[in-house]
């Protein structure tokens, strides 16, 4: 008589799915809001982790304030030479969308930068509960390379932090970390798509690819379902010291005649402001379940491109988001019709970036 065998954990079938090795005892941990660790892409001078001042809030849709918690954008720079790099945090929700990996809404990455560019050390897989998502109290470690080392570590796309505290070795150098070639950042504002849905890890999301290609700071505006083109958002952005604006809510307009009505005042807002501001719009890329709709809103935020340029505007560029996943494997580049997968993010990437350079290049010769 046969009997079925018994069900083991994938990690004990294979030992490279095991998640990050334990902390070790005697490292010491250390509050990423202390100098010399610096927080990047988040409202300054708050005791919480978000990507909006808390006195803005109130002007804010439900959805929005809920998901400023959620920190994608936001980074933590510094130097060590540690052996290894301890975390442990709290997470602010379970997580546990079916489309998109854990490690991508609740994880953490490491990069290490240098003057030079960028090399991914370690991506910090979150620990899950069976079913229920990610465990909330989580704890990783990797090992480093040897000598002293700028990092950033980016936080997670599709959740908050409650708690974080970053361990080093004992007696290891800590000191500040290396800082962006420019300065002011680069802030993006849209939808899921904008806020790094659905990247299977978190540097992968294209705002992440497009500022380390640069070397610039940024601001993730993406507030997914819920960016709606509001005048009390745009009067926010538009008192950020910034060196671009990237204008992509097209996919949370709730329909073209929302689009039309919203557009191109929010862009209007963001131009009285600052007149010298390079801006890039964008419609959306995920153009193919239904081209003539997708091509309607596209004309809309062409319309106020048009219109700009008319007005003198020689700041203001457009990319046509049908653009962006380009004409081969389209299948490929999202998970579900809708939201970027690692290939469409970098291919949004490719197309996005040389125009940003080149916008801000013409800024600098000026």
């Amino acid at each position: 008589m046969s009997t079925t065998p018994p069900i083991r954990r994938m990690e004990d079938i294979d030992p490279n799915f095991r998640l990050n090795a334990a902390v070790p005892k005697d490292y010491l941990f250390h509050d990423p809001h202390q100098a010399p660790f610096s927080i990047h892409g988040l409202a300054a001078d708050e005791a919480v982790y978000t990507r909006l001042p808390l006195c803005f809030l109130p002007q804010c849709s439900d959805g929005v304030r809920n998901l400023s918690r959620h920190l994608a954008g936001g980074c933590i720079r510094f130097a060590t030479d540690s052996p290894g790099l301890a975390l442990i945090f709290r997470l602010t929700d379970a997580g546990n969308m079916p489309h998109f990996t854990a490690c991508g809404q609740s994880g953490m990455e490491l990069y290490e930068e240098t003057d030079g560019g960028f090399r991914q050390i370690a991506n910090f897989l979150p620990a899950m509960n069976d079913g229920r998502g990610c465990r909330l109290e989580q704890s990783v470690y990797t090992a480093l390379p040897e000598g002293l080392r700028s990092y950033v570590l980016y936080l997670p796309l599709y959740n908050g932090l409650d708690e974080l505290l970053i361990g080093l070795a004992p007696g290891a150098s800590l000191m500040p970390g290396h800082m962006p070639r420019i300065r002011k950042p680069i802030v993006f504002y849209g939808s899921s798509i904008t806020q790094g849905g659905c990247a299977a890890k978190t540097g992968s999301c294209y705002t992440h690819i497009v500022c380390r290609r640069l070397d610039a700071e940024q601001i993730n505006l993406g507030f997914s379902g819920n960016a709606k083109g509001e005048a009390s958002m745009a009067k926010h952005i538009a008192g950020l010291e910034m060196s671009a604006f990237v204008f992509d809510y097209d996919h949370n307009a709730p329909d073209a005649a929302h689009l039309a009505a919203t557009h191109e005042p929010f862009y209007r807002i963001i131009r009285d402001a600052q007149p010298e501001l390079p801006i890039l719009l964008l419609s959306k890329p995920n153009t193919d379940k239904d081209p003539a709709a997708a091509e309607a809103r596209a004309a809309i935020i062409r319309k106020t491109y048009e219109n700009a340029v008319a007005a003198g505007d020689t700041r203001v560029q457009m990319i046509d988001g049908s653009t962006l996943f380009g004409d081969t494997d389209r299948e490929l580049c999202t998970v579900d019709g809708c939201h970027p997968t690692d290939l469409g993010f970098l291919r949004m990437a490719d197309a996005i970036t040389p125009v940003l350079r080149s916008m801000l290049d013409k800024e600098a010769k000026k």
